[in-house]
């Protein structure tokens, strides 16, 4: 009698050590709550690794999830259903001073400990923005934290965000700017995913002044030449040519160029000073006999450069 009873108590045991492993261990709601928990402790590590596989660009860096607004701070599991290889499961969650009632989906995944049915949170749990960079990106910034980019140059990057509210921009450099940083919102349930992004560089004002100050010292090197018509330079005095020579060359600035960046820097930029004035004052010996005479003209002066930009550094070669 003892062995029997024995017995039935070992099968009891059994019985129940099974629907709680099943249940609280490897359950849907089990998987639920764990997500849950890894959220509300700031844990994007151990919430990351419950989600689904995914080819979309997860960010590691535990600093973008940290600095994120309106994460969820707590939450209740109510209760889940099963259908066949399919659950879903209610909880409540603390967001935002607010709570909210949502459902999770989850997906029969094989087994664990060959006995129990594992289950896998679906992509929804988390959602992915679609974000449109400029040719040579190599990073964008979320929430102050530099993300980095496949090396495929330009095209759209999908990036997998937890719940919470994010700030995305371009990687700001001296000479680009993105703008203001775009708002990212990721909450349960959500009807699909975020907005796409398209990030847009512009030029800054630094750029623009840095390219005068190239150009106003290439057009300076060119005055300075005691030449009527020096090489590579937008200066180029009328003379009689043929055996006239020239002497005392001196070039005098009138009116200053004014300066205009086109393009964009996806597309290439090109930079074109135009509306200058320089005169120059020399003496020519017309006949070659050694009578030389004073002569001044006034020339209109431009030149243009295509600019590259690399990081911080830019490069120019102005021609005429």
């Amino acid at each position: 009698m003892l062995a029997a009873a024995g017995a039935v108590l070992l099968a009891t045991a059994g019985i129940f050590g099974f629907r709680f492993l099943s249940h609280h261990v490897f359950g849907p709601q089990a998987q639920v709550e764990a997500y849950l928990a890894a959220l509300a402790s700031g844990d994007q590590t151990a919430a990351v690794a419950l989600l689904p596989p995914s080819e979309a660009l997860t960010p590691e860096d535990e600093g973008i999830y940290a600095a994120a607004e309106n994460r969820i701070t707590g939450y209740k599991v109510l209760g889940g259903e099963i259908d066949g290889s399919e659950a879903v499961v209610q909880a409540e969650l603390e967001q935002n001073d607010g709570r909210s009632t949502v459902e999770f989906e989850l997906q029969a995944d094989g087994r664990r400990l060959q006995i129990f049915t594992g289950w896998q949170l679906q992509h929804t749990a988390a959602r992915t923005v679609a974000v449109t960079v400029p040719s040579g990106t190599e990073a964008v910034r979320i929430n102050g934290r530099d993300l980095q980019l496949p090396a495929a140059g330009a095209g759209t990057v999908e990036v997998r965000l937890l719940p919470g509210r994010y700030r995305l921009q371009g990687p700001d450099t001296r000479y680009l700017t993105y703008g203001s940083p775009h708002t990212v919102t990721v909450e349960p349930e959500m009807a699909g995913d975020p907005d796409p992004i398209r990030l847009v560089a512009s030029v800054t004002a630094e750029l623009a002044a840095e390219v005068q100050a190239q150009g106003d010292a290439y057009l300076r090197d060119c005055l300075d030449r005691k030449e009527t018509a020096p090489d590579a330079c937008p200066n180029s005095a009328y003379t009689s040519g043929g055996s006239a020579e020239q002497r005392a060359v001196e070039w005098t600035e009138e009116k200053a160029p004014v300066y205009r960046i086109t393009g964009t820097p996806e597309t290439g930029l090109t930079v074109y000073a135009t509306g200058g004035k320089a005169r120059v004052t020399y003496q020519e010996d017309v006949t070659g006999d050694g009578r030389w005479e004073t002569r001044s003209d006034l020339v209109s002066i431009a030149f243009t450069s295509e600019l590259e930009l690399t990081g911080n550094s830019l490069k120019l070669e102005f021609r005429p």
